[in-house]
């Protein structure tokens, strides 16, 4: 690990993968952020992660002008390469692959759906929230004139078994029905930042779906003010603790740990030992 305790600059901007109080727990954010996990010592991207993110450039290339078939073919090859972290995540990578054309037909499906031009791509939003020291805000995915786009993508999912006739056996995405309350955060911050209305489009091979403010009342100011909230105590109280001190050993005094939180399953063994003994946990 890289010990970033004597950097008096940790958090230069919050951003949702800073405060998220599902996907980054305050130990987690501790270990990340103040301590410093070295980039071998993440986790890898897994396939669905790999496959999101393909898909996603592939359709913003697409918006952008480059030609469809050429752009669905480089970044097809792209996911291709990917490298699975296990065996299970092979048989994750072969589900992608097969499904990647149909989630890029899907997104384009709802682009022309909710008909708005882009002006920005990954445009970075900055904002404020009361009492918070430093901007509060991200990467947008898509920009338009009067709102503001982020896409999410499912995949089904290998469960690494097969059925009688050898085919692999899959689990297809849940249906969508309200947004998941993780993304409902993250665009509440972005659209507090933009000063503009959020769009969400969730793709799958199957089927897309839109939130907006028309369709459901999670997308409305009253229910993302109460998102952006969640996301502005989050930010306070990892800001008030870097000011009782940026010292791992310390906040950990404040900090519980719970290992058993998804965001720890992938870490190397030794990597864990390190974080045990940050906390004084006795074994």
């Amino acid at each position: 690990m890289n010990d970033k305790s004597q950097n008096s600059t940790l958090i230069d901007m919050w951003y949702p993968s800073r405060m998220d109080i599902e996907n980054c727990p305050l130990d987690y954010f501790v270990i990340k952020y103040i301590y410093g996990l070295e980039p071998e010592q993440m986790p890898p991207p897994n396939a669905k992660m790999r496959s999101g993110s393909t898909v996603e450039s592939c359709v913003v290339d697409i918006l952008q002008g480059e030609l469809e078939q050429e752009a669905r073919q480089h970044w097809q090859h792209v996911l291709d390469q990917h490298f699975p972290i296990n065996d299970k995540d092979e048989h994750q990578k072969n589900v992608c692959i097969g499904q990647f054309q149909d989630v890029v037909t899907n997104l384009l499906a709802a682009f022309r759906e909710i008909n708005k031009d882009p002006t920005d791509f990954q445009e970075l939003v900055k904002g404020e929230g009361k009492g918070i020291d430093v901007a509060m805000g991200g990467f947008v995915d898509v920009t338009a004139k009067d709102s503001i786009i982020e896409i999410k993508t499912q995949w089904s999912t290998a469960s690494g078994l097969f059925n009688k006739d050898g085919s692999l056996r899959l689990r297809k995405p849940s249906k969508t029905d309200t947004p998941q309350k993780s993304h409902l955060r993250q665009v509440a911050t972005y659209s507090n930042a933009a000063e503009k209305p959020p769009i969400l489009i969730v793709a799958n091979a199957f089927e897309y779906t839109v939130f907006d403010e028309m369709n459901t009342e999670f997308m409305r100011k009253k229910e993302l003010k109460h998102a952006f909230e969640t996301m502005r105590l989050s930010a306070r109280a990892r800001q008030n603790l870097l000011k009782i001190s940026d010292d791992p050993k310390v906040l950990a005094n404040f900090v519980p740990l719970n290992l058993m939180h998804f965001v720890w399953k992938d870490l190397e063994e030794e990597v864990l030992k390190e974080i045990m003994n940050i906390w004084g946990v006795e074994t």
